[in-house]
């Protein structure tokens, strides 16, 4: 169903920048001079090539994660480390717990900057979502340095 889905949001999100550009070319053919109208349907075609590219790598992505899922719960279910092994553990969780801080400033960043609503929102979710990771590796480290 989801890849449906996807798949069917990708048609119309084609379908959609199709018509605007249509749209354009129409105005401009019949020598329409409405520079706001044709302002907004610009606006409106790019939002819609965004989305458009943006649920082709939401399904890239899904299609990756389903991929990689069961290999990494494998390797995660077999591991029983050593006292050694956990501080090596914990000492590589707290690296990857400053990138996480970093790609957490980075996003926020990056939402002030961009210019497009559905892009700064999405980069105001990927930062909510760098956050749990910190949350996830700082209870992760409190269990392996026990």
């Amino acid at each position: 169903m989801f890849h449906e889905l996807i798949r069917k949001s990708i048609e119309i999100e084609e379908n959609a920048v199709n018509s605007y550009l249509h749209a354009i070319r129409i105005l401009r053919l019949q020598g329409v001079e409405m520079v706001d109208l044709e302002k907004v349907i610009k606006k409106v075609a790019i939002e819609t090539l965004i989305h458009r590219e943006l649920v082709k790598a939401l399904l890239r992505a899904y299609e990756e994660s389903l991929k990689k899922e069961s290999e990494v719960m494998k390797e995660i279910e077999e591991l029983k480390p050593s006292a050694r092994e956990k501080m090596i553990i914990v000492k590589l969780l707290k690296d990857h717990l400053a990138i996480e801080s970093e790609m957490i400033s980075i996003y926020r960043k990056l939402a002030q900057e961009l210019q497009y609503p559905v892009l700064r929102e999405l980069a105001e979710s990927l930062a909510r979502n760098e956050e749990e990771h910190h949350r996830v590796l700082t209870s992760l480290i409190e269990k392996y340095e026990k």
